[in-house]
């Protein structure tokens, strides 16, 4: 496979974004198609059934207005998503917008279908009872969990061909929840193993991966304790063996805790120094021509 299209950016999440384009879809059609289906024959009704029926038509303008609102919220809410997956997207392969929009869209679905009881219409699928709330939320998190561990694999895929030269386990224990939690960005992304050849850096996580090509990085260093509030990217499980990565592109450095660090920045900066070596060669030559 190309070397710049191993280490290039990650590409779209076709497999997220289907699943967040179906919620986006059900909570704009799957309400209006139940009103329609429920509207019944009015010779088939009691007078006071007709009564009902025709306060409920006086009031008929304003609900439409409500959806009409609900139907530009989404649609907004869905142009936001794209927005914000589209300006990580070159980075990890998994964008935070594409692990939660399914969640987002889906609840709004949820809340449409319970406020349809308001109009007359018995859904009969949502009752608002806090146990199939809960039921709910967990079943569409399973679902992303699950969609996105299938896109982290078929991106695996890319790196089959590389043999590794440094394999290490992300390091674990309590300074998780007391120093890094205050960045969010490791309890969404937590690394698993980080991984390095000649070509570069890969960070591995439980459901994302994030290639760091050489050739993009501009240092790597051990760090004892960073500033926890300046702007950081925190792919790490330990705030006790901090490695920072410097890229080339961007002032913003990326944060990750290998078990064995030592290692790790050796190899690293063995590989860099090669590589300045080498490009001070070509630049000397191509003086001399």
């Amino acid at each position: 496979m190309n070397k710049h299209k191993t280490w290039g950016p990650a590409g779209w999440p076709w497999e997220l974004e289907l699943l967040a384009v179906v919620f986006v879809i059900t909570s704009l059609a799957i309400p209006i198609w139940l009103e329609m289906q429920h509207t019944p024959d009015p010779e088939e009704l009691s007078l006071v059934e007709r009564a009902q029926m025709e306060r409920r038509a006086e009031q008929a303008t304003f609900q439409d207005q409500v959806t009409f609102f609900w139907a530009v919220g989404i649609v907004g809410l869905y142009v936001i998503h794209l927005l914000m997956a589209y300006s990580a997207i070159d980075q990890i392969s998994t964008s935070f917008s594409h692990l939660f929009s399914p969640l987002i869209f889906s609840i709004i679905t949820y809340i449409r279908l319970l406020g349809l009881e308001d109009r007359g219409v018995a859904a009969q699928i949502v009752t608002g009872n806090p146990l199939e709330i809960l039921f709910w939320v967990l079943g569409v998190l399973v679902i992303t969990l699950l969609v996105a561990r299938i896109r982290m694999a078929r991106h695996l895929l890319r790196f089959k061909h590389i043999e590794w030269d440094v394999l290490t386990p992300s390091r674990f224990d309590g300074s998780l929840l007391s120093d890094l939690a205050v960045t969010l960005r490791p309890l969404v992304y937590p690394s698993r193993a980080y991984r390095a050849c000649e070509e570069g850096i890969l960070i591995e996580g439980w459901l994302y991966v994030l290639p760091l090509p050489f050739s993009s990085i501009q240092s790597v260093e051990g760090v004892r304790r960073p500033n926890f509030t300046s702007t950081s990217q925190f792919y790490a499980t330990s705030s006790k063996s901090l490695v920072r990565i410097q890229m080339s592109d961007t002032k913003v450095p990326i944060y990750i805790s290998p078990s064995d660090r030592e290692q790790f920045i050796t190899y690293c900066n063995r590989r860099l120094s090669r590589g300045v070596v080498t490009l001070a060669r070509d630049t000397s030559r191509g003086d001399d021509e």
